[in-house]
């Protein structure tokens, strides 16, 4: 695995790709998240792969132009269309993986006709992902203060989400964040899951839970960073991942406060307390490699 920096999950996302590049090489960052706009061609997506390879990073993932699973259809389908043009670029520049996220509940869609649309929405995402040569994953959200903001329940479980991507391919991936484990009952089979079959992991993301507050009182937008309470054991998890040998990205998505106090860092001091973070993990782990 690398250590990613990812600056939408760090509240470095104010700060442009040429700022943020030498950030991440200096503080130690195996990896960067691909920009937004895709680097604007082809060529210049070769190039920005090829200089990126010769400082010894590779990028992470490639972020979708909106929220793939909560836009309207019109929205939905501008935005596939744009994210096919991006993932070209990106695959270009040597980026390989991507991912979305979605919501646990409905408000106007009980479980089974959200499923078979959240299906509908998935086949044509993997489609694009398919012909872009793009290992694709899914992201569930297991807060229950955010499950119960919703009328209709879906979703909210590992389990569950290997279900959705199934339905359309097993060569679908899922993300797996900590939190969102934790939150969803931290089953011990998830882990072994997920460990035992790092092929299917697209992304790995670290972060803590706060002590205060039971795992059904977490409040999603509000994390700490791995390590940081222990509520959550990060060290456990790196390393069965690492002894499974997973070689994807790993990214901190503490959120607040870390986030609000990085965003007024400059972006160097902030990269640098992030790959700290991140690399004292790995090593208690056994995977700082």
């Amino acid at each position: 695995m690398y250590t990613n920096l990812n600056p939408r999950t760090m509240g470095l996302n104010h700060h442009p790709y040429e700022v943020l590049l030498p950030a991440a090489k200096a503080a130690g960052f195996g990896g960067i998240e691909v920009p937004a706009h895709a680097f604007g061609s082809v060529p210049a997506a070769k190039d920005a792969g090829k200089a990126l390879a010769g400082q010894g990073m590779r990028f992470g993932l490639m972020m979708a132009p909106c929220d793939m699973f909560k836009a309207e259809d019109a929205v939905f389908e501008e935005a596939l269309a744009q994210w096919a043009r991006w993932l070209e670029r990106a695959r270009a520049a040597g980026c390989t993986k991507a991912y979305n996220h979605f919501w646990p509940g409905s408000d106007s869609r009980p479980y089974e006709e959200n499923f078979e649309w959240h299906r509908r929405r998935l086949q044509r995402i993997f489609h694009i992902m398919e012909e872009n040569g793009i290992f694709y994953g899914l992201e569930f959200m297991g807060a229950k203060t955010v499950r119960d903001g919703f009328r209709y329940p879906f979703a909210a479980t590992l389990g569950e989400t290997l279900a959705l991507a199934d339905s359309v391919s097993s060569r679908i991936g899922v993300v797996f964040d900590t939190i969102h484990w934790y939150t969803s009952g931290m089953a011990p089979e998830d882990l072994e899951w997920a460990a035992g079959m790092p092929q299917r992991v697209v992304n790995l993301h670290l972060n803590d839970a706060f002590p205060r507050r039971s795992a059904t009182e977490q409040i999603d937008s509000e994390r700490a960073l791995p390590g940081e309470s222990g509520v959550i054991d990060a060290v456990a998890v790196v390393r069965a991942f690492h002894l499974a040998g997973y070689d994807g990205p790993v990214i901190l998505e503490p959120m607040a406060p870390a986030t609000k106090r990085w965003e007024k860092m400059e972006v160097s001091e902030a990269a640098k307390e992030g790959a700290d973070c991140l690399r004292g993990i790995l090593r208690k782990a056994g995977a700082d490699v």
